[in-house]
C-alpha cells in the first residue's frame, strides 16, 4: 500500500435495507473492560435494545455477566450462538479478533458494531466495509470521540473557515497506560496488530480525519518500539484540504503525558478541542491574545465556544450517543454517523506509518559504553523476570535484551503496567505469584530468575506479605525444583531499619532490623530471610539491597516529587542536607546482572548493596531539577503528626476503623449521597418513616444535618490556606548515614554505569519529554 492516503477511503457508503424493528435483539462479544464498564450498562438500560447473549473465551466471566443483567445465553464460542434470535452484535473481543469476527457475523446477516480498530490490516477493513455493503448491513465502529459535541463543534467551525483558512494541526493523546484490561491482548503484536498507534491512535486520526478532511500522506513516523509493540509514537502528515496542502503533527503516548487535545491553526486563532478533559468546549485563542490587566501587566486570554442549549450529561452518554446512532440506523435503514466506510481513512493512515517506520531514538535507552556487554547470552537460555512491569524489573528487561541479547520471561500481573515493558520482544506471561501452579508454569525453561515483585495492594498489609513473602517462598521453591543457576534476589535498604537509626557508614555488615510498622520493610526483611534459607537447601541465590532508585519512569523519587515541586508543594524535612543515598537505575541493574555472570562460588548466599556514592544531598538533588526547569526549590517543614507518631503507626488495628470512619464521612457528605437521600424523603410512602424520624425527634433534625455536614448553625467562612498548609509531598532527609559499596567494588568488579552528572542529565531530559511539569500544571 503507498504511503498516500486518498478520499476514496471515504467514498463508500454503506446503504443498510435489512431493517429490524425495536428493540432490535444484541449479543456482546467479549465481556472484557470496555463491555463491563460501557457497554452492558448502558445496552441493558436502552429502549431500543435487548440484551440476548454474552460470548467471551472465559466462560465463567460470560455466565457471570449473563447472571447480573439477566441475558439468556452465555457463551464461549460465536459459532454456538442461536443465530435466529439475534439481529445484532457488539464486537468488543481483541483487535486481532475483529475483522474475521465481523465478516462471520455479516455473513450470517447480523448487523455490527465493531470497537476499534475496525482490523488490523487495512485490506480487512476494505473487506469488512464492502461485505457489510452487499449483504444490506449496518456496520459501525466505536469511533465515539466524534460525536462528543466539542469535535463536532470544531468541525462546524472548521468547515465554514469561521476564523479563516486552516493552515496547520497539532494531535496529540495517551498518557501514562492504566487500562484496567482483562489480559494482555493490547500488548501483544498478534492479539492488537500494533501499540499505541494502533490502538489510541485510531481514535486521534479518526478525529482528525472528520475535522479535517482531505487526502492525507505521511511524510514521516517514528516510534520507540525495540521489537515489541510501540509506547510513544509521532507521526508527520501532509493533507490536501480545500485546494491547500496543509501540515501538521500527531503524536500518540503510553508513558507520558502528551495532553489530549485537537488543535487546528487557522489564519485568525487557533482552536482547540481538549476532547476528554471537556466534551462540550471550543477553546479560541486569537492570534492577538493578550488584553491589559487592572491587577497589572497583559496577559493572555482564550475564549470558549459551546454549542448553544448543549446540556452536560453523565459518562454513560458517550457510549449512549454511539449505539444510539448504530441501533437507529438498524431500525430505520439510514447510514450511522460512524459507520465503517468512514472509519477507513485513519486505518489506512495507520498502515501507512508502520510502513514508513523509524525508531525514535531515547537517550536514557542505551547508555552503556561499546564493550559493556557480560556475554550472559552464553551463560543463560531464558531469564524470568518478575515484576517485570515495575521501575527496576522493565529497566532489567530492557539491558538484558537490548545489550546482552539474553531472551526473557516477564511476568506481568496487571496489563495496565505493561506498555513500556511491551515495546521489547519479550515473552510475556500474566500470572499472579499467590498461585504456586502458576509459579512453577513461569519458572519452567529458564535457568536463572531476577525476583524484583512485591506486593502493591497498599492498605492490605496480609495481601502485601502473602505476595512480598509468601510468593518469593513459593517463586524460590519452584526455582530450586527447576535446579536454576541463578536467583537473584531484589530486597532494599528499608530492611535494615531508618537511616535516623543509623550513624556514619553502613555496609552488608549491618544487621536486618526494619521500623516496626513498616510493612514494606518487614515484608521484605522477611523475604529476605527467606531467601537465605533457600541458599542452606542449595538454591544459588544472591540478594541486592538498591538504596534509593531514581531514573527516567520512576514514581517514588522523580514523578510524584517533580510534579508536586512544579506546584511548589514539594517538602523536605528531617535533614536535607544530609546525604540522600540515590542510586541510578542502571548502576542497580548493572549489579544485578554482574550477579549473574560472576562464579557461584563468589555471590551465592551473599548480599550486595547498591548506591551512588557521591554524598549528594536532598536539597541539591532536587534543587538541581529546580534550577533547571526554572521551578522554586523545595520547601523544608515537618511532616503530617501522624507520620511522626510511629507508635500508632504500628497499631495497625487502630488505622482501619478511622480509615472506615473517614470513607463513611466521605460518602454521607457526597452531593449524590445528599440528592439520594433527599429523594427518599420527598417520595412517598418510603419517605414518611424517615421523616417521622427526622422531624417528630426532638433533636433528631440537627444531629442528621450534622452528620452530612449540613448543620444550619455553621456558615462558610473562606480562608487562603498558606502554602505551609498546603497537602504536598514530604520527604525525609538522612541523619547523616552514608551506605558503602566497596563490597561490590572488590567482589565483582563493580563500577557505576553511569556517572551521577549524566544520570541527572538523562533523568531531566526525561522528565521533559513525559512533560511532567506541565501534567501537573493541567
Amino acid at each position: 500500500m503507498a504511503s498516500f492516503v486518498t478520499e476514496k477511503s471515504q467514498s463508500v457508503v454503506a446503504t443498510p435495507r435489512k431493517v429490524v424493528q425495536a428493540p432490535v435483539r444484541v449479543a456482546v462479544i467479549g465481556c472484557g473492560r470496555i463491555a463491563q464498564e460501557m457497554h452492558l450498562p448502558v445496552l441493558a438500560g436502552h429502549e431500543q435494545a435487548r440484551l440476548v447473549a454474552l460470548v467471551d473465551r472465559d466462560l465463567a466471566r460470560a455466565r457471570q455477566f449473563a447472571k447480573a443483567y439477566a441475558v439468556p445465553y452465555a457463551l464461549a464460542d460465536v459459532n454456538d450462538l442461536p443465530w435466529d434470535e439475534i439481529d445484532a452484535a457488539v464486537i468488543a473481543s481483541p483487535p486481532a479478533h475483529h475483522a474475521p469476527c465481523a465478516l462471520h457475523l455479516i455473513g450470517k446477516g447480523v448487523h455490527v458494531l465493531v470497537e476499534k480498530p475496525m482490523a488490523t490490516r487495512y485490506a480487512d477493513a476494505v473487506r469488512t466495509v464492502e461485505a457489510a455493503r452487499q449483504a444490506g448491513l449496518v456496520l459501525a465502529v466505536g469511533f465515539m470521540r466524534r460525536l462528543y459535541p466539542s469535535v463536532r463543534l470544531l468541525k462546524a467551525l472548521v468547515a465554514q473557515e469561521a476564523f479563516g483558512p486552516v493552515g496547520g494541526f497539532h494531535v496529540a493523546g495517551g498518557g501514562f497506560y492504566s487500562w484496567q484490561s482483562a489480559t494482555l491482548a493490547n500488548m501483544r503484536r498478534d492479539l492488537a496488530g500494533g501499540g499505541a498507534l494502533m490502538d489510541y491512535g485510531s481514535h486521534l486520526l479518526d478525529m482528525l480525519v472528520f475535522v479535517l478532511p482531505g487526502s492525507y500522506e505521511v511524510l514521516d513516523y517514528r516510534d520507540n518500539s525495540l521489537g515489541g509493540v510501540e509506547a510513544d509514537c509521532f507521526l508527520s502528515l501532509r493533507v490536501a484540504h480545500k485546494g491547500r496542502d496543509i501540515t501538521g503533527q500527531v503524536e500518540v503516548a503510553r508513558t507520558r503525558e502528551p495532553g489530549n487535545f485537537v488543535r487546528i491553526r487557522c489564519q485568525q486563532a487557533d482552536l482547540e478541542c481538549h476532547y476528554d478533559s471537556d466534551r462540550y468546549s471550543v477553546y479560541i485563542l486569537p492570534a492577538e491574545a493578550e488584553a491589559e490587566d487592572i491587577t497589572g501587566g497583559r496577559r493572555p486570554y482564550r475564549l470558549q465556544a459551546q454549542w448553544h442549549g448543549e446540556k452536560e450529561r453523565s459518562r454513560y452518554e458517550r457510549f449512549r450517543a454511539e449505539l444510539d446512532d448504530w441501533l437507529t440506523a438498524i431500525v430505520t435503514g439510514s447510514r450511522p454517523h460512524l459507520d465503517g466506510a468512514s472509519a477507513l481513512a485513519a486505518h489506512e493512515i495507520i498502515e501507512a506509518s508502520y510502513q514508513k517506520r523509524q525508531e525514535s531514538r531515547e537517550p536514557w535507552v542505551e547508555t552503556w559504553p561499546a564493550g559493556t556487554n557480560l556475554g550472559l547470552a552464553g551463560q543463560y537460555r531464558r531469564i524470568l523476570i518478575t515484576g517485570a512491569t515495575g521501575f527496576i524489573g522493565c529497566r532489567v528487561a530492557e539491558m538484558l535484551h537490548v545489550r546482552e541479547g539474553v531472551p526473557v520471561r516477564a511476568l506481568v500481573h496487571s496489563p495496565a503496567r505493561a506498555a513500556r515493558l511491551a515495546r521489547l520482544p519479550v515473552e510475556l506471561v500474566q500470572g499472579d505469584l499467590a498461585d504456586p501452579g502458576q509459579v512453577r508454569q513461569m519458572v519452567e525453561g529458564c535457568d536463572a530468575v531476577v525476583h524484583c515483585a512485591i506486593g502493591r495492594e497498599w492498605g492490605d498489609p496480609r495481601r502485601i506479605f502473602d505476595i512480598t513473602v509468601g510468593g518469593t517462598k513459593r517463586l524460590a521453591e519452584a526455582a530450586l525444583a527447576a535446579g536454576v543457576k541463578r536467583f537473584v534476589h531484589v530486597s532494599t535498604i528499608s530492611v535494615m531499619g531508618p537511616d535516623t537509626r543509623m550513624t556514619g557508614e553502613v555496609d552488608e555488615t549491618w544487621p536486618i532490623a526494619p521500623e516496626r510498622g513498616n510493612v514494606y520493610g518487614e515484608s521484605k526483611a522477611a523475604a529476605e530471610w527467606a531467601i537465605h534459607a533457600f541458599v542452606r537447601r542449595g538454591l544459588p541465590a544472591v540478594v541486592v539491597r538498591p538504596a534509593r532508585v531514581y531514573g527516567p519512569f520512576s514514581t517514588i523519587f522523580i514523578t510524584r516529587p517533580i510534579q508536586a515541586l512544579a506546584l511548589g508543594k514539594l517538602r523536605l524535612f528531617g535533614t536535607p542536607d544530609g546525604p540522600a543515598n540515590m542510586v541510578y537505575v542502571d548502576n542497580v541493574v548493572e549489579l544485578m546482572l554482574r550477579t549473574l555472570q560472576a562464579p557461584a562460588e563468589k555471590v551465592v548466599g551473599e548480599v550486595f548493596l547498591s548506591c551512588d556514592e557521591d554524598e549528594m544531598t536532598w536539597q541539591e538533588f532536587y534543587g538541581y531539577f529546580a534550577e533547571e526547569l526554572g521551578l522554586e526549590p523545595p520547601g523544608r517543614g515537618e511532616p503530617p503528626a501522624y507520620r511522626t507518631s510511629r507508635r500508632w503507626q504500628s497499631l495497625k488495628f487502630w488505622r482501619w476503623p478511622v480509615a472506615f470512619w473517614r470513607g463513611v464521612k466521605e460518602i454521607v457528605r457526597s452531593p449524590e449521597c445528599k440528592a439520594f437521600g433527599g429523594k427518599i424523603l420527598r417520595t412517598d410512602p418510603i419517605g414518611t418513616v424517615p421523616r417521622w424520624i427526622i422531624f417528630g425527634i426532638p433533636g433528631m433534625e440537627r444531629l442528621a444535618r450534622k452528620l452530612v455536614g449540613a448543620d444550619s448553625s455553621s456558615v462558610p467562612v473562606y480562608r487562603r490556606e498558606s502554602p505551609q498548609a498546603e497537602d504536598g509531598i514530604v520527604y525525609m532527609g538522612s541523619a547523616g548515614v552514608r551506605y558503602r559499596t566497596e563490597k561490590a567494588r572488590r567482589v565483582l568488579a563493580f563500577a557505576p554505569l553511569v556517572d551521577r552528572q549524566r544520570a541527572l542529565q538523562l533523568t531531566l531530559e526525561w522528565i521533559r519529554y513525559a512533560r511532567l511539569v506541565e501534567a501537573a500544571r493541567s
